[in-house]
């Protein structure tokens, strides 16, 4: 047969290799799938029931001399390809790769034509084509891309498995895929041949320790062949629920290798490329050519290589340990438990263990009146405890296996550490992060920043011997936005002003240190300077209440702030310099333009949050996702917005009202119910918009000293009556002359539009009454109505000067008295009104006024 375009894959073809290649010849009309070698027995059955429809063409009847394109899938290794080898290393043929395997590019492909995606099953990478390309699929292949995905996520359940494997087979459901199929090809029972070898397996399997992780290895010789051993590995792990397995089979002259995986410690893939196979991370295989214990012995051999180093105690642990002595009380104990949300605590004694207590029995004593007796007589004498290199899984087995949360470390007989349920539970989730998403670095950037190779330098030089290092919060975040303006703020994990103290000799400046607060400022060259705060974690004693504060890692420093964008850290000490710290996904978030809490609490702790996400909205485009929203609605309608001190609230509305435009943030605050909450009457909806915007426009145009957080307060209190405004303007705590303009801008303003429409003013008049409140009242009246004789005023008639002054009229005989004032108030009007002009006419009006006395 020829065929200038064939589509191909590895031996031992599985549902996710086929249902790959099907979807590909939608993508290339005219292809042509082939199979070369054997399926997988509930592959084969499918393809052999489904033949006339499938169309699949076997490798061996291909004219391979007429082939021009070779499009392959889930193979990087051309041996794999078996008879197709020739062709995938034949440079005249144009070779294209698909695969889902992250690891070296295949050399026989251009690297342009190679596309690796980072889904669970490469069927979900082509089904997001066929559908954002709208290619209509049939039912059969829908059912057979549906079949694929599970195939290789383990039904959704490995590691690697992501949102979009989920979507792709929401997506096969709605094209067609029939269910009945599916049932019947993901659970293929067991024949009789196979049962027993499975249950030779299974008597075969051996334990081996490797670097904290036990794997399962079974070896065995069987006398006629029996295929399906991928099928009997997934029943193995079912069954023993093992982390790691590797099956072994000789037969029919040669070694079929299984490998699974259950952990992101151990790679299959690794596994099996030892006896020249290949896979993921999760499932591998190989076939070996050559006797049992050959095979046997260079997988063993191999196996080190294939786990990764394990996290530790000591990388999971949570420092200082926090913990409470015997002879605390109860209540202590219980207000300790509260703070940090602990389900228990800890007893340390001079820093060695001397037992824990559980939350659960503070209440209980608590309810019997002992709010005031010793910990020391409720609390047990025994604790979990482990050594600081304990791996990850022992810490996982410890916490299983005991109703205690939290395991002490020890070092040579003092607490070094704690790990709770939840630092495991947070090591396990980062461990399950694909690895291209671990070790992230920014360097680049750091180092794209000149004005900054100075003090980094200087930090990197100064921190020897210090634990960690991080430029924190919105700085990183302004650097990953490509923003030129930003501080250099950093967290010390260890003393802060002492490191503070070094950067200042390297950078030959000077610190302003506050050793109440554990931080410091490093000032040096023209007006720079480097601010150092100690890692540290808050706590709230009440909602809106400004937090406590104590010494903490860099992961819990970034756990107390507000957004996920910001809280990102990048290193900056030496090797190490540049490695992002993102625990909570704040750079894609920043991609994605999401602002998202850390935690559900984070409102209710500091409500000034809610303000800072619409900045955040306003100033990027960003927008809360739902379910922060919901959280700012919430704490919003429990009242906490309006329990906040009056200087908070004022400073949070100024910021707000600096940020310029602010066509999204008004009617955000409405949106969210936080305008109702700043006082009922608060007047922030798109009418706000446009008269905020026109007040600053006709600022900048007629040059008006009116800050733009001042004439914003007016726009939102303009539906106040007098005596609301002021009365929020005092709870505000705005100083005093701020406060009158902001109260006249709201009650002035509209009666000088309403005069001015209903009389023909003189320019004294005009002037007189602008002046009295000016600049705020003329114009937040200018903004409600564009009025020409306000707008003279502004560019004309305030600029009016007279020629004289009180000294003129002292040499003309006026003694000092306020009949001068009066005097000079005169030739302005009439200066104003046109009735003078110039020097001579103002010494003779004021010559005849002074007479006239």
């Amino acid at each position: 047969m020829r065929a200038e375009t064939i589509i191909a894959t590895h031996a031992n073809t599985d549902f996710d290799a086929l249902a790959s290649m099907l979807a590909v010849r939608r993508l290339y009309p005219g292809s042509v799938v082939c199979v070369s070698g054997s399926l997988n027995r509930n592959v084969r059955e499918l393809c052999r029931l489904y033949a006339d429809e499938l169309e699949l063409v076997d490798a061996s009847r291909l004219e391979l001399d007429a082939v021009r394109r070779l499009i392959v899938v889930e193979a990087a290794n051309a041996s794999r390809l078996g008879e197709l080898e020739p062709v995938a290393l034949d440079p005249a043929v144009e070779k294209v790769v698909f695969d889902h395997h992250a690891g070296d590019s295949p050399e026989w492909a251009r690297p342009d034509n190679v596309v690796v995606s980072g889904d669970g099953a490469l069927t979900t990478t082509l089904v997001g084509i066929l559908a954002e390309r709208e290619i209509a699929v049939s039912p059969l292949e829908a059912t057979v891309f549906a079949l694929g995905i599970p195939a290789d996520t383990g039904s959704l359940t490995y590691p690697s498995a992501t949102q979009r494997d989920a979507d792709a087979l929401s997506w096969c459901l709605r094209h067609g895929t029939r269910q009945e199929l599916l049932g019947r090809y993901l659970h293929t029972p067991l024949s009789e041949e196979e049962r027993a070898l499975l249950d030779a397996l299974i008597d075969a399997l051996e334990m081996h320790q490797l670097r904290g992780i036990s794997a399962l290895v079974a070896a065995i010789s069987w006398p006629t062949y029996v295929e399906g051993v991928s099928n009997l590995a997934h029943k193995i792990v079912d069954l023993t629920d093992a982390r790691a397995l590797v099956l072994l089979v000789e037969m029919d002259h040669r070694v079929f290798c299984v490998v699974r995986s259950r952990t992101p410690s151990f790679d299959a893939a690794t596994a099996a490329g030892a006896l020249g196979g290949g896979g993921h991370e999760q499932a591998a295989s190989a076939i070996y050519r050559g006797p049992l214990a050959d095979a046997q012995r260079e997988l063993l051999a191999a196996l080190p290589a294939a786990v990764q180093e394990p996290l530790r105690a000591r990388d999971v642990m949570s420092t200082p340990a926090r913990a409470v002595s015997p002879s605390d009380t109860v209540a202590e104990a219980m207000a300790f438990c509260q703070r940090y949300n602990q389900s228990g605590v800890l007893v340390t004694d001079n820093g060695k263990l001397v037992g824990s207590v559980a939350r659960e029995d503070l209440d209980r004593a608590i309810g019997h009146g002992l709010s005031h007796a010793p910990v020391k007589g409720i609390m047990s004498g025994r604790a979990l405890e482990a050594r600081a290199d304990a791996p990850l899984s022992e810490l996982q087995q410890l916490l299983a296996e005991s109703a205690e949360g939290r395991i002490a470390i020890v070092d040579e007989e003092a607490v070094a550490g704690v790990v709770t349920r939840r630092d495991v539970l947070r090591a396990l989730d980062e461990a399950a992060e694909p690895a291209d998403d671990k070790g992230e670095s920014i360097a680049a950037e750091l180092r794209a920043l000149p004005r900054l190779e100075r003090p980094f330098g200087a930090i990197a030089a100064a921190s020897e011997g210090v634990e960690g290092v991080y430029l924190v919060g919105g700085t990183v975040r302004d650097i990953l936005l490509g923003e030129e303006s930003f501080d250099v703020d950093i967290a010390v994990e260890g003393d802060a002003i002492a490191l503070a103290r070094r950067i200042a000799r390297e950078l030959d400046g000077r610190t302003r240190e506050h050793e109440k607060f554990g931080t410091a400022v490093v000032l040096y060259g023209d007006g720079e300077r480097v601010d150092v705060v100690t890692a540290r974690t808050e706590f709230y004693d009440a909602p809106a209440a400004l937090p406590a504060v104590e010494r903490a890692s860099i992961r819990e420093d970034l756990y107390r702030r507000d957004f996920t964008v910001n809280a990102m850290a990048a290193s900056l000490k030496g090797d190490d310099f540049g490695r992002l710290v993102d625990p909570f996904g704040g750079r894609e978030d920043l991609a994605a333009g999401t602002v998202r809490v850390l935690h559900n609490l984070s409102f209710i702790e500091d409500p000034t949050r809610i303000f800072r996400a619409i900045r955040y909205e306003n100033r990027y485009g960003f927008r809360m996702d739902e379910h922060t929203a919901r959280l700012a609605r919430s704490c919003v309608e429990m009242g906490l917005v309006g329990d906040l001190s009056s200087a908070r609230l004022r400073d949070e509305l100024t910021a707000l009202l600096e940020e310029g435009e602010v066509g999204h943030s008004l009617p955000r605050l409405a949106e969210l119910g936080a305008a109702g909450a700043i006082h009922p009457h608060l007047a922030a909806d798109d009418e706000a918009v446009a008269l905020f915007d026109r007040g600053r426009r006709l600022a900048r145009e007629l040059d008006v000293d009116v800050p733009d957080w001042r004439l914003g307060l007016a726009v939102l209190a303009r539906r106040m009556s007098a005596a609301e405004v002021t009365d929020w303007l005092d709870r505000l705590k705005l100083r005093k002359r701020d406060a009158d303009l902001v109260a006249a801008a709201v009650a002035i303003g509209p009666r000088i539009v309403s005069r001015l429409r209903e009389e023909r003013l003189l320019p004294s008049d005009i002037v007189n009454m602008a002046e009295q409140y000016a600049p705020d009242a003329a114009l937040f009246a200018l903004a409600l109505e564009e009025l020409e004789a306000l707008r003279r005023y502004f560019e004309e008639l305030r600029h009016v000067r007279l020629d004289v002054a009180g000294a003129e009229l002292a040499e003309l005989g006026l003694e000092e008295s306020p009949r001068v004032g009066e005097i000079l108030a005169e030739l302005r009007r009439r200066k104003l009104d046109g009735e003078l002009d110039g020097r001579d006419a103002e010494l003779a009006a004021a010559r005849e006024l002074i007479a006239a006395d």
